[in-house]
């Protein structure tokens, strides 16, 4: 998964551990789709990212209460929660006010895609992985 999102287009680039700035609040994902290329953000951090991804080793429910209703208030139009306690992945799509509409948890055989990107379909074992070479 990781290098499949590494892959450069020009059009969006990954963020690791890198801030967003949303609103008032300035969160740190683990990782983060932008718009743009690197160069564009060398003075202010993002205002939105394409996609979230939380990894959550220990606890899930922390970054479900503190971080998604930030992200659905500034727009971000989909978070992935990789569990990795429960051993699935949650997605979060369609942000309405502090909340997503849509919420899907996925399995380890199932295939998730991004919304930005859908051809780029990972497996959910792929992403409770988190291996860097796949």
């Amino acid at each position: 998964m990781y290098r499949m999102l590494t892959l450069p287009t020009g059009e969006w680039h990954l963020r690791v551990e890198a801030p967003l700035r949303l609103g008032a609040s300035e969160l740190v994902p683990d990782l983060a789709v932008v718009s743009g290329r690197v160069e564009d953000y060398a003075v202010q951090h993002p205002t939105t990212a394409l996609l979230v991804i939380e990894v959550a080793a220990t606890a899930p429910q922390r970054d479900r209460e503190l971080k998604l209703g930030v992200y659905a208030r500034a727009g971000v139009p989909e978070c992935w929660l990789v569990n990795l306690l429960e051993g699935c992945v949650e997605v979060y799509r369609e942000p309405a006010g502090d909340a997503y509409k849509l919420v899907r948890r996925y399995t380890p055989d199932e295939a998730i895609a991004p919304l930005f990107a859908p051809e780029w379909a990972v497996t959910v074992s792929d992403a409770l992985n988190l291996n860097p070479e796949r």
